[in-house]
């Protein structure tokens, strides 16, 4: 017999929909709706864009905005110009192979300083051309069968006179980018031979503590005794330092062999 007060627990079925019942499509938004066209729209005009037409167009993308490898700075320079830039550089730096962010530094500004040079120099050479193309020496025109060098010399002539402002700022721009750069190129070479006077301190001071070690059978540590150089640095430069003052001894013998006199002769004189 059922208990009318115990009710059968059955468990709730969730409705399902109809077999074949079509899902609703998310709704699009507006702001969807325009970046999609949007989209759609960028793509068209990137299919149809044949780059700069215009000779003024032309000419503004022909400058290049790069950015300087060391410095961070951005330089606008034209793409043959940007190479040969590059090339120059580089060129410098080799030369004075410069350690550290300020020996590289100064050697950088020698560089360009070089280069600013360079371009003044060839400033103050196209003006005579720059004359030529306007018609300077018109009134100077050489008769037929005369030597064109008599029309060439009126041409600078008159370009002397009538650029005579610009010529003149350009050299005294030529005299401050020359100051600058041999202030520089002093600068580096003082930093250098101190840097390089430091070492070589350094090392002998460790050659003479490993020799102490070596001689009293103990192991040298080059950074337990304060050096930055290693073992087989010290011990190369050790045997350089032997072998030279070997060469020495060897190049007094020599000459006193085979050349008394005239080692007698330069003794008299130093006398």
């Amino acid at each position: 017999m059922t208990d009318p007060t115990v009710q059968n627990e059955q468990p709730q079925q969730t409705p399902h929909a109809p077999t074949g019942a079509k899902k609703s499509k998310p709704v699009m938004t507006k702001s969807e709706a325009i970046s999609i066209l949007r989209l759609a729209a960028n793509r068209l005009n990137a299919k149809k864009s044949t780059g700069p037409k215009t000779k003024e167009t032309k000419d503004r993308v022909r400058h290049n905005a790069c950015r300087h490898g060391f410095t961070g700075q951005v330089l606008i320079m034209t793409v043959e110009e940007r190479e040969a830039f590059d090339v120059f550089v580089a060129g410098v730096l080799s030369d004075f192979a410069p350690v550290g962010t300020y020996e590289t530094f100064l050697a950088n500004s020698i560089a360009e300083d070089s280069w600013r040079l360079n371009q003044i120099r060839a400033r103050c050479s196209n003006l005579a051309a720059v004359g030529a193309f306007e018609g300077a020496g018109n009134n100077y025109d050489s008769l037929e069968g005369q030597n064109h060098q008599v029309e060439d010399a009126a041409v600078d002539a008159a370009i002397e006179r009538d650029r005579a402002k610009e010529l003149a700022l350009l050299s005294l721009y030529m005299q401050r980018t020359q100051r600058a750069c041999e202030k520089h190129k002093k600068e580096l070479i003082e930093l250098q031979q101190a840097r390089k006077a430091r070492r070589e301190a350094e090392l002998e001071e460790a050659r003479l503590l490993f020799q102490l070690a070596e001689t009293d059978g103990l192991a040298f540590s080059p950074k337990e005794n304060g050096f930055d150089f290693s073992l087989v640095e010290i011990q190369a430069y050790t045997r350089r330092f032997h072998l030279l003052n070997n060469a020495k001894k060897r190049d007094r013998e020599y000459r006193d062999k085979n050349f008394p006199l005239e080692i007698a002769r330069t003794s008299g004189k130093a006398a």
